[in-house]
C-alpha cells in the first residue's frame, strides 16, 4: 500500500490517495523489491529458493494487511458515493488500529469518472485522505488541491450537496410558461390584431372555415306543390338587398348568375329584431317596427299588406318601401321556391338583445324574432325553402367617428360573432339553411375590397355574396365554399 502514497502531506499526518490507487491491485514497493534482490544474491543458488520463500511470505503478510485496509476504505468511499455525502469521516477498524478516513466530494466524483473512463491521468484534487497507521506526517495538502471544488470545505460543519432537480418546481415553471403563452395569445386575439392572419391573394384559398349549413326540404314537405320549372326567389331583408335594386345589386346578380327570378321585397333601415314586444304607434320609430322581419313575415302569412302600406306613406322620399310592398302583393307564393333573408349587422349596431333564456320566442330579441318569423313562414308555406344569409364582417362606427372591430367589440349585448353564433344555432334548430357570409364571403381579411364604408357592400361585395349563394343554394354544391375566390362568376 505504501507504494501508492502521494508524495504530499495532509494535515495530522494524513496520506493522500487517488481513486485509481484505491481501486488498483497492490503493487510491490521499491524497497521490498530491493530486499528481495539482495537476499537472493547473498544466499547463493543453493539457498535461493528458501530466501525467496521467506521474502514472499513477509510480503504476502504485508499485502494482506493492506488489502484488508484497502477494502475497508473502498467500502467507505462507495458508501459516501451511494448515500450522497459531500464530506464526512468514517472510522475504519482493522486488526491494528482504527483509521479515520476523510472522504471528499472530489473523491466521489473521481470514482464516477474512473468508472466511466477507466483511468485518471492527473493527481486527485480534493481526493479522500486517510491517516497513516504509523501516524507519520506526509506533508500538508494543497489548498487548491484537496478541496478545490468544495467551497464549503474547511468551514465548521460545511457540506456541499450535489445539485438536484426539484420536480415540483420544474412542473410549476412549465405550468406558468404555458399559462403565460396562452394569456399572450388571448390578448392578441381579443385586440383583433390582424397581423397574425395570413396575407393571401384573392386567388389563394383563405385559411378560414366556412360554416355553411344547407338544409334540403324532405319529400313530404313538397307534396301538393307543383314545380313550374322556374326557380323563384323571394328576397327579404334590408340594405344588402335594398341599397341597389338594379342588375348590379345583390338580387340582380343572384338572378343573373343563378338563372333565377328574384323578387326584391327588402325594406331600407329595417332589422331582424322588433322594437317593441307589441306593435305601437306612439312614434315614427315605433311604427317602423312594421317593416322588421317578424311583421313582414306575418303580413306574408296573411297575404295582407295594408299595415305596411299605411306606414310606407311616411317614407315617400324612399321609393323602395312602396316598391317592396308592391312586389309582395304581386307575388304568387305557390310559385316561390326559396325565401332568401339577409340583414346587415344593424341589430348589433343598434344594441338589440340577442336572447332571452326564459322566452326563446320573445320578439324584442334577435333569436326570438328569427324563431317566430321562421315558424310563421314554414307553417304557411311548407314547400318553400328558407335560407338565412348571415351578416358580413363590419366595423362599428362610434359617434366620435372612430371605428371598432365588430368581431371583438361588445356594445352591450355581445360582439358581432355572438349574433352570428346565435343565428347559426337558431337556423339549425328550425331546419333553416344558413349561408355563412361572415367567414365565407366578407371577413376581416378582405372587407376592404368588398365594403364601401366598412359596413355596406359595394358592387364587388354584391358579386361575392351572389356567387356564394348560387354555388351553395342553387347549385347545391356540397364542398366547402372558397372565401378567397369566385366559384361561379369566375371574375
Amino acid at each position: 500500500m505504501d507504494n501508492r502514497k502521494r508524495q504530499d502531506a495532509g494535515p495530522s499526518g494524513l496520506e493522500i490517495y487517488s481513486l485509481e490507487d484505491l481501486l488498483s491491485e497492490p503493487q510491490e514497493t521499491p524497497d521490498a523489491a530491493s530486499s528481495r534482490a539482495d537476499a537472493s544474491k547473498s544466499s547463493g543458488t543453493g539457498d535461493s529458493a528458501d530466501s525467496d520463500h521467506v521474502a514472499d511470505s513477509a510480503h504476502d503478510i504485508q499485502d494482506a494487511e493492506h488489502t484488508t485496509l484497502d477494502e475497508d476504505i473502498i467500502g467507505a468511499v462507495r458508501k459516501a458515493r451511494t448515500s450522497g455525502i459531500s464530506r464526512d469521516e468514517f472510522t475504519v477498524t482493522t486488526d491494528t488500529s482504527p483509521v479515520p478516513v476523510i472522504v471528499g466530494t472530489s473523491l466521489v466524483e473521481e470514482e464516477d469518472k474512473a468508472g466511466r473512463t477507466g483511468r485518471d491521468d492527473s493527481p486527485v484534487s480534493g481526493a479522500g485522505a486517510r491517516r497513516s497507521p504509523a501516524g507519520s506526517d506526509v506533508g500538508e495538502p494543497d489548498a487548491d488541491g484537496l478541496y478545490a471544488d468544495n467551497p464549503d470545505a474547511g468551514e465548521p460543519g460545511g457540506r456541499r450537496q450535489r445539485p438536484r432537480v426539484n420536480l415540483h418546481v420544474l412542473l410549476a415553471l412549465v405550468i406558468v410558461a404555458v399559462a403565460a403563452a396562452a394569456g399572450i395569445r388571448f390578448y392578441v386575439w381579443s385586440r383583433g390584431d390582424n397581423s397574425l392572419l395570413p396575407t393571401t391573394s384573392q386567388k389563394e384559398k383563405y385559411l378560414v372555415e366556412v360554416n355553411d349549413n344547407m338544409v334540403l326540404l324532405p319529400e313530404e314537405k313538397l307534396k301538393g306543390h307543383e314545380d313550374d320549372g322556374v326557380t323563384t326567389i323571394l328576397a327579404l331583408g334590408n340594405a344588402p338587398f335594398s341599397d341597389d335594386t338594379g342588375k348590379s345589386g345583390l338580387a340582380g346578380q343572384i338572378a343573373s348568375l343563378g338563372n333565377a327570378t328574384v323578387i326584391n321585397a327588402a325594406f331600407p333601415g329595417s332589422e331582424v329584431t322588433c322594437q317593441n314586444a307589441s306593435y305601437k304607434t306612439d312614434s315614427q320609430e315605433d311604427m317602423d317596427d312594421i317593416f322588421n322581419l317578424f311583421y313582414v313575415s306575418y303580413a306574408i302569412s296573411l297575404q295582407d299588406y295594408s299595415s305596411l302600406e299605411n306606414v310606407a306613406k311616411f317614407h315617400a322620399d324612399e321609393p323602395q318601401y312602396a316598391a317592396a310592398i308592391e312586389n309582395l302583393k304581386n307575388t304568387d307564393m305557390n310559385k316561390v321556391d326559396v325565401i332568401a333573408i339577409m340583414y346587415d349587422a344593424s341589430d348589433y349596431q343598434n344594441r338589440r338583445p340577442v336572447y332571452n333564456e326564459g322566452n326563446q320566442d320573445e320578439l324584442v330579441t334577435y333569436v326570438g324574432s328569427l324563431r317566430s318569423s321562421f315558424k310563421l313562414l314554414q307553417e304557411k308555406y311548407p314547400w318553400v325553402r328558407i335560407v338565412f344569409m348571415s351578416p358580413t364582417y363590419m366595423l362599428h362606427k362610434e359617434e366620435n367617428g372612430t371605428s371598432e372591430d365588430g368581431r371583438t367589440t361588445d356594445l352591450g349585448n355581445g360582439t358581432l360573432i355572438q349574433y352570428w353564433q346565435f343565428a347559426y344555432d337558431t337556423c339549425g334548430d328550425c331546419s333553416v339553411s344558413f349561408l355563412d357570409n361572415y367567414y365565407g364571403s366578407v371577413n376581416d381579411s378582405n372587407y376592404r375590397k368588398y365594403l364601401k364604408d366598412s359596413i355596406h357592400l359595394n358592387k364587388k361585395g354584391f358579386t361575392k355574396i351572389a356567387d356564394h349563394f348560387v354555388y351553395k343554394v342553387l347549385q347545391n354544391k356540397y364542398d366547402e365554399y372558397d372565401a378567397g375566390s369566385l366559384m361561379v362568376s369566375g371574375s
